[in-house]
């Protein structure tokens, strides 16, 4: 145990939650402080850096229906909708907290599921945590941390360990070692050896996690701001083989052109934790991750259950990826694909295709050419509007048509003109209608 009291943040933190930790002493309970929060604590400790935002997370040995008892003359609102597993949320001086009763928990081999039990001191609580850097805890009143697995220490030597054997924590919980990757990634560190092996052993009890969680990890590893080591923790473990599984049968080489295509940046824009927030950036790392397989892109989308909109969205970037580097694109071609993806959507592809060329996946010059008539046509034209210049009702009184499809497919016509010629006047475009129509009749 060591004083915590100089760790950088703690003040703001303790300002809300130290009334609440007073509450329960009096009652006779202890509050903690676990979780992201005291990691990010000790780094902005260890690096003079501001602490990001985040979470309250607290554990105490109250029951959760004392700890509701005890929240409420102090919470603006409570909710209790984790109170199965010993979990009650409140806001509390207008910040969200969480606090936990002390799990002792026990898993079913064939799922990761816990069966959870309720413990009466944190060391137990500790111990069941995922990595060592997560598992120390600062009890409040006072500010005492509590480290009994050198978090702390591994921190500063920049190592990732578990708390108990690796073997028996990804037994346990197959989702940590997705997290595994993240954390290496994001904060720099070095897995142990015995968590490498552990991993490489473990890798097919990947496969009772649910898609979705699978799915949402990999989401927060593309968007880590340098994501490469994560990525080829990932490829040396064969844990990407059960991630995107029809990557599995294509060989070292095509994964490791995967995992350089997942990996670029770095990202533009982070926080101090190491997040990127660009989501056009997102998009193309996952892009890339899938390149080497993007006629199976969207099953592969689909057996992770992401949203229509997002498989969509990858989908049309790697097809207007392929499209621009099938022959020498012309103008129309990228206006065309500006109409499918859009302009950020443009760039994006523009992103992935240099990125082909930097692993060989891609002519240089013909993606200096794509890229190039990317950047003139978006300084000469606005290609956020592909319609003609006139409106349904100008069409109707220039055709003297009725209301229908005719109008529509009128509106169709100048559209397809606009993409194949670039943009016209009014003139040109009732000029251009009229012959058109009169062909027609």
């Amino acid at each position: 145990m060591a004083e915590s009291g100089a760790l950088a943040g703690l003040d703001e933190v303790a300002t809300v939650v130290t009334p609440v930790a007073e509450t329960f002493a009096r009652a006779g309970h202890r509050l903690f402080l676990v979780g992201g929060v005291v990691r990010d604590l000790l780094l902005a400790s260890e690096q003079g850096t501001d602490l990001p935002g985040n979470d309250v997370d607290l554990t105490t040995d109250a029951r959760p229906e004392q700890i509701k008892q005890l929240l409420e003359p102090l919470a603006d609102v409570i909710w209790a909708q984790g109170e199965r597993f010993g979990t009650i949320g409140a806001r509390v001086g207008g910040r969200s907290i969480e606090i936990t009763t002390h799990r002792a928990e026990a898993y079913d081999p064939d799922s990761r599921k816990p069966v959870v039990s309720f413990g009466d001191d944190i060391a137990g609580d500790l111990a069941r945590r995922d990595f060592t850097v997560n598992a120390a805890a600062i009890e409040l009143p006072g500010g005492q941390l509590h480290d009994p697995h050198r978090g702390l220490v591994d921190l500063r030597e920049r190592l990732l360990r578990t708390p108990l054997s690796a073997e028996i924590s990804f037994t346990d919980d197959p989702l940590r070692m997705l997290r595994a990757a993240r954390f290496i990634a994001r904060f720099g560190l070095t897995p142990t050896p015995d968590l490498v092996a552990a991993a490489t052993e473990l890798a097919s009890r990947l496969d009772i996690v649910s898609v979705e969680r699978v799915a949402d990890e990999l989401e927060r590893l593309l968007a880590v701001a340098h994501p490469r080591t994560g990525f080829e923790f990932l490829r040396l473990t064969g844990l990407l083989d059960h991630v995107v599984p029809a990557l599995g049968a294509l060989g070292p080489d095509v994964h490791g052109r995967a995992v350089a295509l997942a990996s670029v940046g770095p990202a533009s824009a982070a926080d101090p934790g190491g997040v990127s927030v660009r989501d056009g950036e997102v998009l193309v790392r996952r892009a890339g991750l899938l390149w080497p397989v993007r006629a199976e892109a969207t099953g592969e989308l689909g057996r992770l259950r992401y949203s229509k909109a997002e498989t969509v969205r990858t989908g049309h970037l790697l097809r207007a990826v392929e499209v621009g580097l099938e022959a020498e694109p012309g103008p129309a071609t990228v206006r065309r694909l500006a109409s499918e993806v859009g302009v950020d959507g443009l760039v994006g592809a523009a992103s992935l295709a240099i990125n082909l060329v930097e692993v060989g996946e891609a002519d240089h010059h013909r993606v200096r050419r794509l890229v190039e008539l990317i950047d003139q046509l978006a300084a000469n034209e606005d290609l956020t509007d592909l319609d003609g210049p006139l409106s349904g009702a100008e069409v109707m009184d220039l055709l003297d048509l009725e209301p229908g499809p005719e109008v529509g497919r009128a509106l169709a016509h100048l559209r397809q003109l606009r993409i194949e010629r670039g943009p016209l006047d009014v003139g040109q475009a009732r000029a251009e209608l009229v012959d058109w129509w009169r062909s027609r009749t």
